[in-house]
């Protein structure tokens, strides 16, 4: 894991961070511009079904489907569901096995937020990532308060720099990333 929280990189790196490499590559951190729309593919080639959770955000879903381009029942073509003009808002969504959803927010709230599997050893095998939303605007408009950096500091952890704990882009000190098998 990251020697420095991902909030306080966020919040410490200046303009660099806006570059996803600062926060290391454990976070698997995507950093989106202020105000963008974002629109995210989660495929499920699996066997089972997925559920994922948004933090920070509802998200629209625009559109689900077969998982590939061969998807029949009964030779059939399984058709894209496509969602209208009123997407539904969810922060939760199912994808379910052999299907993929696409869905989209607005990033409008800065912050560090997580997407992650609710299957606890899927969300350790991977299935997870990191928003890092406008931290420009997140450096202008939030602190960390005290009592939470000095609680940081009594555990020794980091509170600011990249995510080994240095300035710029040097890593070096941080364990190697774990990937699952593919």
């Amino acid at each position: 894991s990251v020697l420095v929280p991902t909030l306080y990189t966020a919040l410490s790196m200046g303009e660099l961070a806006k570059n996803s490499s600062v926060y290391g590559p454990q976070t698997n951190a995507y950093v989106l511009k202020h105000l963008e729309v974002v629109e995210i593919v989660i495929n499920n080639p699996a066997i089972e079904d997925h559920t994922f959770h948004f933090h920070g955000h509802n998200v629209q879903v625009i559109e689900t489907g077969p998982f590939g381009s061969s998807s029949t029942i009964n030779g059939q073509p399984v058709p894209h569901i496509l969602s209208g003009p009123w997407p539904m808002w969810r922060d939760t969504v199912q994808v379910r096995a052999f299907e993929f959803i696409r869905v989209r927010f607005r990033a409008d709230n800065p912050g560090v937020w997580f997407l992650h599997c609710h299957l606890a050893v899927h969300m350790y095998n991977g299935l997870a990532v990191v928003f890092v939303e406008a931290p420009d605007v997140l450096q202008q408009r939030q602190s960390v308060p005290e009592e939470m950096v000095e609680m940081c500091k009594r555990q020794g952890i980091h509170t600011q720099g990249n995510g080994a704990g240095h300035q710029g882009y040097d890593l070096s000190g941080l364990p190697p990333a774990v990937y699952p098998p593919s």
